[in-house]
């Protein structure tokens, strides 16, 4: 997908989660997913357990309606579809920047 391209996660509240829960929701996903038509353009990015508050955060980059309907069609125990932002950590900016400005210096 292209970069900028919106992501949300579906944050589901799951009492008594296992590991084993956490991949088998992976795996249906990850399934839903491989059925959809390529110009679907849904990723799935994983899931996080919180688990002192037993929420799941499954994160997808897409479009809302799409992660929706991917989301329902592999039963994600969701309560809601949030819109999310990612900010990379200082030291990809950085790397980033230094790459920048030395293809800048070799072009001058």
């Amino acid at each position: 997908m292209a970069d900028g391209a919106p992501t949300f996660v579906a944050e589901c509240f799951w009492p008594d989660v296992e590991d084993a829960d956490l991949k088998a929701l992976d795996r249906r996903v990850e399934s839903v997913i491989a059925e959809i038509p390529p110009d679907a353009s849904v990723r799935y990015l994983g899931s996080i357990l919180l688990r002192e508050d037993e929420v799941v955060l499954c994160q997808f980059e897409g479009g809302a309606e799409a992660v929706r309907t991917i989301a329902a069609r592999a039963q994600v125990p969701f309560e809601r579809i949030l819109a999310t932002r990612h900010s990379p950590s200082t030291s990809v900016r950085d790397a980033a920047a230094v790459a920048h400005d030395e293809k800048r210096e070799a072009h001058e």
